[in-house]
């Protein structure tokens, strides 16, 4: 696969998932659910909470087609039904309306309370890799394997899982150093960002639907 493909293939990766996941607008909900921990556990859960994006994500990119198969969900649906999702998040964070549940926000204060670990519940899903992230990341697999032979279908999707290495990477930086952020960007600031890339996600949801709709017609070969 010629270089240059590859790294487009992981500039694209990286620019639909990037803005569902949203690494900066997480860090105001880390601060607030590590408030009162010692720099040290902070840190240990930036880390975690990074390599468990990253294994999520990999891992629906390596098994989500045969987890398709199974079911026999064709593509095309996946991609209706991701744009769907993605678009209903970028919603709600156009509105500041926040990516937890009330039962998950309650969940999540008392796990800052009693030190919990929330490296996973709730940091990692739903907050960072919640339904958004997870069907971009199906979409990416279906589009690896798109009109391409098996060669080239693995570095697709090689060039997906770095593009989401690089965002656990940002994920990690970001969190671990999530105070001076705060400090910089300020909390209207963060919330601003936030919005921002709520309309490019809003647009990546009716661009996977608008893809998912022109497959389906044209397979029905009408």
């Amino acid at each position: 696969m010629p270089i240059p493909d590859f790294v487009d293939f992981v500039l694209g990766s990286i620019a639909a998932l990037f803005p569902v996941i949203d690494p900066i607008g997480g860090v105001p909900i880390f601060l607030v659910l590590t408030a009162g921990i010692p720099d040290s556990l902070r840190h240990s859960y930036a880390q975690q909470i990074a390599l468990n994006v990253i294994l999520l994500l990999v891992g629906f990119l390596l098994v989500g087609g045969g987890i398709l198969s199974f079911f026999g969900i064709s593509l095309e649906v996946v991609r209706i039904a991701g744009g769907i999702v993605v678009f209903h998040a970028a919603w709600h964070t156009m509105n500041a309306d926040s990516k937890m549940s009330e039962l998950e926000n309650e969940d999540a204060t008392h796990r800052a309370v009693e030190h919990e670990d929330i490296s996973f519940m709730p940091m990692t899903i739903p907050l960072l890799a919640g339904p958004g992230a997870i069907a971009v990341a199906l979409g990416l697999a279906a589009e690896a394997s798109r009109g391409a032979d098996a060669v080239r279908t693995m570095w697709n999707l090689l060039a997906a899982g770095v593009a989401i290495g690089l965002i656990g990477l940002v994920i990690y930086v970001s969190l671990r150093f999530s105070s001076l952020l705060l400090k910089w960007l300020g909390a209207g600031g963060i919330q601003a960002l936030s919005r921002l890339l709520g309309l490019f996600v809003m647009a990546i949801g009716v661009q996977l639907i608008l893809s998912g709709l022109g497959d389906w017609i044209e397979s029905l070969s009408l």
